[in-house]
C-alpha cells in the first residue's frame, strides 16, 4: 500500500515537471595437499622480455577497445547491468555506480587471479594477506580475503556466482580476529577465467540481497552456451587459450566448448593454472611458493515450445599451494629451522534453474517466473609445520568448511507504466571449523575449535517496483524493499563444550553461545531524471543490513601469555550480538552517447552498531588473563566521491577515428566515531588514465594505461600500530592484441613499464603478527617490478 501511495504522488509530480514551466532542457554540471617441499627455481627477466618484444609490445592484449567499444552507437546505448535491479537495465538509465567487466576484459588487461578483477578501479580493491614475519603465526600467507568497496570489505559486502550466495570469510585463526590481520580463511575459490562478466554493485543492496549486501554486491556469472553460439551459424562453438605470466611464471589453459541440437544446448569449460610466488621488488625475495588449480564447469540446457526452460549446471574449483615461509624463520628463535604450510581450496556446487514465461495470454500474478534450487560446498583446509633448531616442533591442521543449499524464486510482471519484481529466497548453510595442534613445547590440546558448529537460515521476500510515470516521461522511479529473517543455531558439541571448559577453567559463569533469531526491514528508494537521450542525474537512498556470523556469535580463542608479565587472554562468546545496520545515499550524473560516456558519483553512508572482536570486556580470569569478546560498538561514516569517463577522439575529427582516452579517479574518507579517529581500511586516492588505439577493421590494437595513488596518510596507530605508511607511487603499464587470422588473436602487455617500487595499503597493512606493522614491513611486501604477460587464443 505504502508503494502505491508513492507512486501515486511521484506520478503527479513527475507529469507536473514534465508539462510545466521548467526548461525541460536544463543541464547539471554534477554529474589434499602435496607433502613437499619445493625446489625453486629462477628465471631470467631478460629471457621473458625477448619473448614480450619479440612477440611485439606495440600489439599485446585484446584491447578493452576491441570488445567493450562497440561502432555501432545503438548495440553500445543496449549495454545492461543486472546486479542494480535483478534486472537488465540500460546503464544510462540505472541509478547507483556499478562497475563491470567482461571475460574478454580480464583477458585484455592480462588479469590473471581475484584481485586483478578491482586492478583500475579506483574505489574497489582485494586485500591480500601476503605473508607473515612472525614464526608463531606461519599460517598467515592465505591469499586474498575478498574485496573491499569504498573502504568496506570482509563479510560486508556479498559475493554470489550465478546468483549463489558465496561462503563467508572466516577471522578467528587471523593473528587479532578481525577483517584486517593476517589469517583466517579468504573468499577466493575461483578462477576469474571461468566468468563471462563480473558486476561490482557499490553501496549497499540489502533490499534486494538481504543481510551481508550492506556495502555492496561482487556478483559473477559464469558463461551459458549462448554466451559462445551467438557469434556463429553451426551448432557448435569454442575457444582454446594459453597464457604465460611472468609476474609469478604461471601458466593458464582455458577451453571451452559448446553446442546444441534442437531444444537441447550445452557447454563444458576447463581451466588449469600451475605457477609459483608472485615476485617482489626489493632485495629480500618473496617467500618461494608453488600452487595449482582447476576449474571444471558443466552447463546443460533444455528448452520447449511452451515458454518452459530448464538449466542445470556443475561447477568445481581446487587449488593447491605450498608456501616455504621463510618470512617467519627467525623472528625468535622458536621455530627458526624452517616454517612450511600446505593449502587446499575447494569449492562445488549443482544447481537447477528453472525459468518460465507463458507464450499465450496473460498472467495477473507473472509474466515470468525464474527459480533456481542449488546446494555448495566449500573447503579450506591448511596444514603448517613448523620445527626449531633447538627440537621444538608444531603441526597444525585448521579447516573451515561451509555448505548451504537454497532456492529463490523471482516473479516480474510489466505493465504499462511498472515492471514489479518479486519473490522469497531461502538458504540453510552449515558451517564448522577444526583447529588440530600437536607441539612438544605445549600441554596437549586434540581441538582448539574456534567457533560451535552452527546452522544458518535465512529466509526473506523482496519486493521492488520499476516505475515511470508515462512513456515519455523523463523520470523514472525504483522502489522496494526486503523483509528478512536470519537465525542461527549452534550445536554445542563435545569439542566445542570442551573448549570453552579449558578457556574459562570449567567455571559455570562462562556461558557457552546461545542461539539467535532476528527480522529487519531494509528499504531503498532511486530516482532517475533523463535530461535528453544521452544523459540522467540519479540520487538514491538504501538501507542496509548485517547479521552476525556463526563465528561472531559464538566464537573461542586463547593468547598464551606475552613477553615479561602478560598473563595472555582468552575469547568468549557474546549470545547479545545485534545486526549492524548503514544508512547510505548517493548522487550522480551519467552522460553516454554510444561511443563516449562519463559518470560523477558522490556518496555517504553512516554505520551503525558494527561488529567487533577481540573487545576488552574490563574483566580478567583469577589467573589474570584478559577475557576478550565480540560486541557492537560504535558509529562510522564513510564518504567520498567517483570520476570516470572515456572519450571517442573520433567525436573530436574523423582523422582521429580508433583513438580514445579515459580517466577514472576516487577516494573514500572513513571515520570510527567512537574513537574519532579515520579507518585503516580505507585506500587512498587512486587515479587511473588511458589512451588506446584500434584499427578500422579491428585488426590490431593497443592501450597505455598509468594508475597514480597517492600516499597513505589517514591512519589509525592505536589499532594495531604504528603502522608503515606507503608513499604515493605512478605505473605504467602497456597491452594491446593482434589478429593473426580471423580466429587466432595474440594478446601480450608489459605491468609496471616503469619498474616502479612500490607498496600497496590493502596488502601492507595485513602484515605484522607480534611483530609491529611498521618493523614487519620490508621489500619483501613490496609489489611485483617490471612483468609481462602472452595469451594466444583461438576461437572456432
Amino acid at each position: 500500500m505504502c508503494l502505491v501511495v508513492i507512486f501515486v504522488v511521484l506520478d503527479k509530480l513527475a507529469l507536473a515537471w514534465d508539462n510545466g514551466t521548467i526548461a525541460e532542457n536544463a543541464r547539471c554540471s554534477l554529474a589434499f595437499v602435496p607433502m613437499n617441499r619445493r625446489e625453486t627455481t629462477g628465471r631470467s627477466w631478460g629471457d621473458i622480455v625477448q619473448v614480450i618484444v619479440i612477440g611485439g609490445v606495440c600489439f599485446p592484449t585484446l584491447s578493452w577497445a576491441e570488445e567493450s567499444k562497440n561502432t555501432d552507437p545503438v548495440e553500445v546505448l543496449d549495454e545492461t547491468v543486472v546486479v542494480a535491479t535483478a534486472n537488465e537495465t540500460p546503464w544510462l538509465r540505472t541509478s547507483g555506480s556499478v562497475a563491470q567487466m567482461t571475460r574478454s576484459d580480464f583477458t585484455a588487461m592480462g588479469g590473471s587471479d581475484f584481485g586483478d578483477i578491482v586492478r583500475y578501479d579506483p574505489t574497489v580493491t582485494a586485500p591480500l594477506n601476503i605473508g607473515s614475519g612472525d614464526g608463531t603465526f606461519g599460517y598467515g600467507q592465505t591469499g586474498y580475503t575478498g574485496y573491499n568497496i569504498r573502504g568496506v570489505g570482509g563479510n560486508r559486502v556479498l559475493m554470489l556466482v550465478d546468483g549463489i550466495r558465496q561462503p563467508e570469510q572466516f577471522v578467528s585463526t587471523s593473528f587479532d580476529q578481525s577483517e584486517g590481520s593476517a589469517g583466517g580463511a579468504g573468499r577466493d575459490y575461483y578462477d576469474p577465467m571461468m566468468f563471462e562478466v563480473t558486476e561490482i554493485l557499490k553501496g549497499s543492496a540489502s533490499a534486494l540481497y538481504g543481510s551481508d549486501a550492506m556495502a555492496g554486491v561482487v556478483s559473477f556469472r559464469t558463461p551459458d552456451p549462448e554466451d559462445f553460439l551467438i557469434h556463429t551459424d553451426r551448432d557448435f562453438a569454442g575457444l582454446v587459450q594459453g597464457q604465460y605470466f611472468s609476474h609469478n611464471e604461471s601458466f593458464a589453459q582455458q577451453a571451452f566448448f559448446a553446442a546444441e541440437h534442437e531444444a537441447l544446448s550445452f557447454l563444458f569449460g576447463y581451466a588449469r593454472r600451475d605457477g609459483s610466488e608472485t615476485k617482489n621488488n626489493g632485495e629480500t625475495p618473496p617467500n618461494p611458493v608453488d600452487f595449482s588449480s582447476d576449474s571444471v564447469l558443466l552447463k546443460m540446457r533444455v528448452a520447449n515450445d511452451n515458454g518452459h526452460d530448464l538449466l542445470f549446471a556443475y561447477e568445481h574449483f581446487r587449488r593447491a599451494r605450498f608456501v616455504d615461509v621463510q618470512s617467519a624463520q627467525g623472528f625468535i628463535p622458536i621455530f627458526n629451522k624452517f616454517v612450511y604450510n600446505w593449502e587446499d581450496q575447494e569449492r562445488s556446487r549443482y544447481s537447477l534453474q528453472w525459468f518460465y514465461e507463458p507464450m499465450e495470454g496473460r498472467n495477473l500474478l507473472f509474466d515470468s517466473i525464474d527459480t533456481h534450487a542449488y546446494f555448495q560446498d566449500t573447503k579450506n583446509f591448511s596444514r603448517n609445520q613448523s620445527e626449531s633448531e633447538y627440537g621444538r616442533e608444531r603441526l597444525q591442521d585448521i579447516s573451515f568448511d561451509t555448505e548451504i543449499a537454497g532456492l529463490r524464486t523471482t516473479l516480474r510482471k510489466k505493465t504499462e507504466k511498472q515492471l514489479l519484481t518479486y519473490g522469497v529466497d531461502g538458504s540453510i548453510s552449515n558451517s564448522e571449523n577444526r583447529f588440530i595442534r600437536e607441539d612438544n613445547g605445549l600441554p596437549p590440546l586434540p581441538n582448539r575449535i574456534a567457533f560451535a558448529p552452527s546452522e544458518t537460515t535465512r529466509v526473506s521476500a523482496f519486493v521492488q517496483s520499476e516505475f515511470q510515470p508515462s512513456e515519455g516521461s523523463r523520470w523514472s522511479f525504483v522502489a522496494g524493499a526486503g523483509f528478512d529473517y536470519y537465525g542461527i543455531d549452534p550445536n554445542l558439541t563435545e569439542d566445542y563444550i570442551e573448549r570453552i571448559d579449558y578457556l574459562s577453567g570449567a567455571r559455570d559463569s562462562y556461558a557457552p553461545a546461545e542461539g539467535l533469531e532476528n527480522f529487519s526491514i531494509s528499504p531503498k528508494f532511486n530516482v532517475v531524471y533523463a535530461l535528453d537521450d544521452r544523459s540522467s542525474l540519479y540520487g538514491q537512498y538504501a538501507r542496509g543490513t548485517r547479521n552476525p556470523t556463526a563465528e561472531e556469535l559464538s566464537m573461542i580463542f586463547d593468547h598464551p601469555p606475552v613477553g615479561g608479565g602478560s598473563a595472555g587472554s582468552i575469547t568468549l562468546p557474546n549470545s547479545d550480538l545485534k545486526e549492524e545496520s548503514s544508512h547510505a545515499l548517493e548522487a550522480g550524473y551519467k552522460y553516454f552517447n554510444g561511443s563516449s560516456r562519463f559518470h560523477l558519483a558522490s556518496f555517504y553512508t553512516k554505520y551503525s552498531d558494527l561488529i567487533e572482536n577481540g573487545v576488552r570486556t574490563g574483566a580478567v580470569t583469577p589467573e589474570g588473563r584478559d577475557i576478550l569478546t565480540t560486541v557492537n560498538r560504535g558509529e562510522a561514516t564513510f564518504y567520498g566521491y567517483e570520476l570516470s569517463g572515456e572519450y571517442d577522439l573520433l567525436d573530436l575529427h574523423t582523422s582521429l577515428n580508433g583513438l580514445y582516452i579515459g580517466a577514472s579517479v576516487g577516494q573514500t574518507w572513513g571515520i570510527d566515531n567512537e574513537r574519532n579517529s579515520w579507518i585503516n581500511s580505507v585506500e587512498p586516492w587512486k587515479g587511473v588514465s588511458w589512451i588506446g588505439y584500434r584499427s578500422a577493421e579491428d585488426r590490431f590494437g593497443a592501450r597505455v594505461t598509468g594508475t597514480y595513488v597517492g600516499e597513505v596518510k589517514h591512519v589509525d596507530d592505536s589499532v594495531g600500530g604504528p603502522y608503515f605508511r606507503p608513499p604515493g607511487y605512478f605505473t605504467l603499464d602497456v597491452s594491446g592484441y593482434y589478429r593473426l587470422s580471423e580466429n587466432v588473436t595474440l594478446q601480450a602487455g608489459v605491468n609496471n613499464l616503469l619498474d616502479r617500487k612500490y607498496w600497496q595499503w590493502g596488502n601492507s597493512r595485513r602484515v605484522g603478527g607480534h611483530l609491529p606493522n611498521d618493523l614487519a614491513v620490508d621489500d619483501r611486501s613490496t609489489a611485483p617490478g617490471t612483468n609481462g604477460f602472452v595469451t594466444l587464443s583461438l576461437s572456432f
